[in-house]
């Protein structure tokens, strides 16, 4: 998928996002607590929904793009409960939250209408469904609202790499993945069915290594364009009866001048970030939306020249990033920067080019830190 517009309003927190526009790239830019990292948040929230998740107070509009240029639009809105449940019980109708209205169009044509007490599908009143939830999981079999749950599952939140904290964690935490996964795969898949897959991306990148070396190779090539100390990667797999099994150490690195491989609980977390959102361009498959929140703590400043250009350059992935960071700022075209202020509960973004900046990017970067938009993003009243 590829999001053209959204907004969306949290009426617990009392929070509302104006109606915000992207292109295949977008950096959010802002001072601390304007609400960025929450736009990113709210995105992921409404692939919750789609998924049938049941949130509290949660009201949204979102316009955006399947693979085949079919534009859909997706409106809804969950009531509000005060006092939220604090633990959560899915059969208890407490802790669930009714969908008051919600209404699905595509290409300009409707294809669901729904208000509290009935939906309709295509003109057509369906018997009694859960009240719960969208209407777009509930019938993602149709073959009009299938490609709007399956947009959502394109779309990655990859702040989920920062909980990888230290080698010894990713070590533990990917080991339990691949003991539990090793023995549903099968070798020779198709590298579409990898890229498509819902598997983690070291495990795509272990299955590519096995059977697609010439992707495999242009993720390494691409990571020692990053780390010129690196002579090579491997990730080692053993095919055992036509399943794949893993090594104590996945993923291993071999620096220049150094015997010894580098097992994966010694590589830095920065260089093993890198690599998994090097990878993560190479095997997305086409339609994906990729969250990168704080992108100045995702990478180190080392990596950013070279991964900006992977973003700018790749067309069918869409990448919407934060940072408050000035480098990072200035290394990206000013024609992707999206101001972001908040004014109360009231969050509000404006393009840069809405803003008569200076046409060189220093000219533009110097202007924007020096705009009251940007050094003063939170207004009180």
């Amino acid at each position: 998928m590829r999001i053209k517009k959204v907004a969306f309003c949290d009426n617990v927190l009392e929070w509302r996002f104006e109606p915000i526009y992207f292109s295949n790239l977008a950096l959010l830019v802002g001072v601390s607590g304007v609400g960025k990292t929450q736009i990113l948040k709210g995105i992921l929230r409404l692939k919750e929904i789609a998924n049938g998740a049941s949130l509290n107070g949660l009201a949204w509009d979102i316009t955006f793009f399947t693979i085949n240029d079919v534009e859909y639009q997706w409106q809804g809105e969950f009531e509000t409960k005060k006092v939220p449940v604090l633990i959560p019980d899915e059969e208890d109708e407490a802790s669930n939250f009714r969908i008051v209205r919600e209404h699905l169009s595509r290409n300009g044509d409707t294809i669901i209408e729904r208000n509290s007490t009935e939906i309709k599908f295509k003109g057509n009143t369906t018997p009694k469904l859960s009240p719960f939830q969208s209407a777009v999981q509930i019938l993602n079999q149709e073959e009009d609202i299938f490609p709007v749950q399956q947009g959502f599952n394109k779309v990655i939140y990859s702040d989920n790499y920062s909980s990888f904290n230290g080698g010894l964690a990713i070590h533990h935490r990917l080991m339990s993945i691949f003991a539990s996964s090793k023995v549903s795969l099968k070798i020779n898949i198709s590298l579409d069915s990898i890229k498509a897959s819902n598997l983690p991306i070291l495990l795509k990148m272990a299955l590519i290594a096995t059977d697609y070396l010439d992707v495999f190779d242009n993720i390494k090539r691409t990571f020692r364009d990053v780390f010129a100390q690196v002579e090579d990667v491997k990730i080692e797999a053993v095919k055992e009866n036509d399943s794949l099994s893993f090594s104590a150490y996945p993923v291993q690195i071999k620096e220049k001048g150094v015997n010894n491989w580098i097992s994966q609980n010694n590589i830095s977390s920065g260089m093993l970030k890198t690599l998994i959102l090097i990878s993560e361009i190479y095997l997305s498959p086409e339609g994906t939306v990729i969250l990168i929140d704080e992108f100045e703590n995702a990478l180190g400043i080392n990596c950013i020249d070279f991964v900006t250009d992977l973003l700018t350059e790749n067309r069918n992935i869409q990448f919407i990033l934060t940072s408050h960071h000035p480098y990072i700022i200035n290394n990206i075209s000013m024609e992707y920067w999206k101001i972001v202020t908040r004014k109360g509960g009231v969050v509000t973004v404006t393009d840069a080019k809405d803003l008569n900046l200076g046409k060189s990017r220093h000219q533009a970067f110097t202007q924007l830190i020096n705009l009251e938009e940007y050094s003063e993003g939170i207004k009180v009243g």
